[in-house]
């Protein structure tokens, strides 16, 4: 359509210049609705810009793990020299009492050949070796006997001795090895099978490995509910939750944590009422979390964000934006962190001023307005979270971080990625049974192996195993 010069407007009736306005607002329609358009696809193509120019997220700056983090290669040959550094010294293998000793004496002579055999020798050195005895099982059959009393008649049965009962078919050293070669060495059950004969002479299918797993997480069951119960007595505890595979689906196994005790729990959820079915109508008095939105919704009256999460997060907004908020409030969280270390050098009061000199710093920074999009990001986080910033400096028993329980979740996590994850649900539910126990059992110095051998029943006498028909 031409433009039209006022005159020729001049000259139109009434009707053709409503027409003329009504396919102008229809034109400017379509073009405001290409411009919504083109504007959405140009802001969709600069965040897809800053994401490829942008620095990469990994577990220095986000959240990401640091299997999943590249690698870089080293830019020189290494300088400094492999090995120990100056001034180190160096400890040798202790001698110990030997098991067997051998005296080495020679037989002839190797000049004339005369016969040495029967004259005395002087020591003129030892050499100690440590091996480990060829291992073959022992098979041990206990035959139940019968006595009829001469006084009164009475037919008295002997008793099985302790780890030879009937129901058994593996005793139980060798259900505790089983067991702890699969939860804790994560050895999957076709190469535990292969193991257990190649190494220990003992043919075992991989349906007995599974019935000695079940029995030993069913025996560790008592001791895992009275660990939950413990977790919920706590004031505070630390909560963290990773991927799991269960029957080829997603699953999530969830740890809840405190300086005594961990509680491990694989569910089909990752929402908020996994917590409120362990914790039931408990209420701790701190919840130390990530910002995950379940975690946040956990019942607590106080909480605690992890200050290690939060730097990453910081650190990222530093190399993508060079955002000064983002460089302003790690600096105040690193402050903090130092300050809770050196709690014990320092007088109750000079302390508590230094506790709110840090709050005062936290709030300004949160009535400034932040510049760039990570940076406005993490500052409506903190002024949303204001309070469970510093909890940790107001309580001694409260953590600053919550690396305690990304630690509990590591074995776990290469658990999963070694074995390739569960078979079935209740060898979901044993896996976190045992881990449970024997992580809980680690924190009050008791090694695992030990700790499973003590769960899976009496153990047969050692004097009766050193002896071979």
């Amino acid at each position: 359509m031409s433009r039209m010069t006022r005159e020729q407007l001049q000259q139109l009736s009434k009707d053709e210049l409503i027409d003329i306005i009504l396919r102008q607002q229809e034109i400017i329609e379509l073009q405001q609705a290409r411009i919504e358009q083109l504007e959405a696809r140009v802001s969709e193509l600069e965040a897809q810009i800053e994401r490829l120019t942008g620095p990469p997220k990994d577990h220095t700056n986000s959240s990401v793990p640091p299997s999943k983090s590249r690698k870089a290669n080293r830019d020189s040959p290494r300088q400094s020299k492999r090995g120990p550094k100056k001034g180190h010294q160096g400890h040798s293998r202790r001698r110990q009492e030997p098991d067997i000793t051998l005296q080495c004496r020679p037989t002839h002579c190797d000049d004339c050949g005369a016969d040495l055999s029967d004259l005395p020798g002087r020591e003129i050195g030892s050499s100690q070796v440590v091996e480990i005895p060829p291992v073959r099982p022992m098979v041990i059959e206990a035959r139940r006997h019968e006595v009829d009393c001469p006084h009164c008649d009475h037919h008295q049965q002997a008793q099985y001795p302790p780890g030879l009962e009937p129901e058994r078919t593996f005793g139980p050293r060798i259900e505790a090895l089983v067991a702890y070669l699969q939860h804790v060495q994560h050895i999957s059950y076709e190469r535990l099978q292969q193991l257990m004969a190649q190494v220990f002479g003992l043919d075992i299918s991989q349906g007995a490995i599974a019935n000695i797993v079940r029995r030993v997480a069913e025996g560790l069951q008592p001791r895992a509910g009275q660990i939950r119960e413990a977790i919920r007595a706590s004031p505070v505890i630390g909560c963290d939750e990773t991927g799991a595979r269960v029957d080829g689906n997603n699953r999530w196994q969830w740890v809840f944590e405190t300086p005594q005790a961990s509680y491990h729990l694989i569910a089909d959820s990752r929402g908020s009422r996994v917590i409120e079915g362990v914790l039931g109508d408990v209420k701790p008095q701190v919840w130390v979390s990530d910002c995950f939105s379940a975690q946040m919704k956990a019942p607590a009256q106080r909480r605690q964000l992890c200050m290690a999460h939060q730097l990453r997060d910081l650190e990222y907004g530093i190399e993508a934006e060079r955002c000064t908020f983002c460089w302003r409030m790690q600096q105040l969280f690193r402050r903090a962190m130092r300050l809770d270390t050196c709690r014990d050098e320092l007088s109750e009061d000079l302390f508590a001023a230094q506790v709110r000199r840090i709050e005062a710093a936290c709030d300004a920074l949160l009535a400034d307005q932040a510049s760039g999009e990570n940076g406005r990001r993490l500052q409506k986080r903190y002024r949303k979270h204001r309070e469970s910033l510093f909890t940790f400096l107001h309580r001694e028993d409260v953590p600053a971080d919550n690396n305690a329980s990304e630690r509990a979740l590591r074995k776990p996590v290469v658990h999963r990625k070694v074995t390739g994850g569960f078979r079935s649900t209740w060898g979901a539910e044993a896996y976190a049974t045992v881990a449970t126990v024997l992580q809980t059992a680690r924190k009050h110095g008791h090694a695992a192996l030990e700790t499973l051998t003590d769960a899976v029943g009496p153990s047969i006498d050692e004097n009766l195993l050193l002896q071979r028909t």
